[in-house]
């Protein structure tokens, strides 16, 4: 009878994979109300992340003896280990946390084959973040009521954003997160997919200090969010009650830290969205995008380092890089020194912002959009497209030099001039 059961599982599970390759997958973000929430309810909420720190802290203590459905773990206290029940944490949150540390060590695993430098999981002192992996067991949302009811605590917490998702849509796994701002649930849904009409352009696209991001249609994109004034204000009142304290941490240390991840919080905010609408836009708007793999943590350890830092040329990156529709060209082709039409390389100095080839006299009055034009280039070379048209000045065209029927490679080119 077992096996039958199975059987059926893992059929129904096949099913369902199946089902969703064939769909387009959403995160819906949903806001719990806190002034709905009674103090048990919130002192539940405490004891549930409690549970999950204690857990999966236990199971890194020894992985090979760890089990999904242990009612008690060790906890350290001071020097020693002291047993405690877990009362609220059901068994399938139990086996998400096991199977998430498993996940976790898998990665490190794969990253120390691949020669990287890895160490151990450390313990946490705290977590935030809980996986609900079975939509109607492990939680449940009532969209009329406008809640969300968790496994094992009690009161459904009533939540905000739930008119996000659409009615046809197939509700799947979720998260339960706890920011400095309130608690979240990340709900994962499936949509039918819907017939996206092509529109036949393609661009390719530069970072910059300048300009975070240049494409090579001569459009401009700065996404940067500096440290607001309440965030600069929040850190100073830390810093200094901190040390006109002498260093010790009271409760009213907290919560004037508790305010300054807020609004750290709210920064990143920001942020997120701008890099939201510039990725939108630039997927939406095109059927192929190239861009670079730049190296922007170098960036961000010399001189550019607060540029880097308050732009959000990094995520958009991540945001680009995972589309089907992005191609990447390798960080070594050199798009800012070799020219579109003779294939030659010019080394300009970074005051310099246009570009002047000293081989065939191409100029172009912006450097970086000419270097997006290049990385259109080489990512339809490495497509095996055909060569693109060159803007000049005087708004003609002028037919590009394939790069395949260069003798030398990029690398060796810029080695010479260099």
């Amino acid at each position: 009878m077992s096996n039958e059961k199975n059987k059926q599982i893992k059929n129904s599970i096949k099913a369902t994979r199946a089902r969703h390759a064939k769909m387009v997958c959403k995160v819906y973000e949903l806001k719990a109300t806190r002034s709905k929430m009674s103090n048990a309810q919130k002192e539940e909420v405490n004891q549930y992340f409690r549970e999950a720190k204690w857990l999966r802290n236990d199971i890194i203590r020894d992985v090979e003896h760890a089990v999904y459905g242990t009612y008690s773990v060790m906890v350290k206290v001071g020097d020693a280990f002291e047993a405690r029940n877990l009362e609220i944490l059901g068994s399938q949150v139990k086996q998400d946390i096991h199977d998430s540390v498993k996940s976790e060590i898998k990665g490190l695993h794969t990253k120390k084959e691949k020669g990287e430098r890895v160490g151990k999981l450390k313990f946490k002192s705290y977590c935030n973040c809980i996986p609900l992996r079975q939509y109607g067991t492990t939680y449940r949302i009532n969209f009329e009521k406008q809640t969300v009811k968790v496994q094992n605590i009690k009161k459904p917490f009533k939540v905000k954003g739930l008119d996000q998702i659409p009615a046809d849509a197939e509700i799947a796994n979720a998260k339960f997160i706890r920011k400095a701002s309130g608690l979240y649930f990340h709900v994962t849904a499936y949509l039918p997919k819907e017939d996206v009409k092509p529109t036949g352009k393609k661009v390719g696209i530069d970072f910059g200090i300048k300009h975070n991001i240049t494409t090579s249609e001569g459009k401009t994109y700065d996404v940067s969010v500096p440290e607001s004034k309440g965030t600069k204000l929040a850190s100073k009142r830390v810093n200094q009650a901190f040390e006109r304290n002498g260093g010790k941490k009271s409760k009213n240390h907290y919560k004037r830290v508790k305010k300054l991840r807020v609004s750290y919080e709210h920064d990143m905010n920001k942020r997120k969205d701008a890099t939201h609408k510039v990725c939108h836009e630039l997927l939406a708007e095109h059927d192929l995008l190239a861009m670079q793999d730049e190296m922007l943590s170098n960036w961000h350890k010399g001189y550019f380092g607060k540029e880097v830092q308050h732009s959000a040329m990094g995520t958009i990156k991540a945001g680009l890089k995972n589309s089907p529709k992005t191609i990447v060209v390798p960080k070594e082709f050199p798009s800012t020194q070799i020219c579109p039409v003779c294939g030659s390389l010019t080394k300009h100095p970074l005051s310099k912002r246009d570009y002047d080839c000293q081989v065939c006299g191409y100029h172009h009055d912006s450097r970086d959009e000419k270097a997006a034009l290049s990385i259109l280039m080489e990512a339809e070379r490495l497509c095996g497209a055909q060569s693109v048209k060159s803007p000049t000045e005087a708004g003609s065209s002028v037919q590009v030099v394939p790069l395949c029927l260069h003798k030398t490679s990029p690398m060796n080119q810029e080695a010479q001039v260099l």
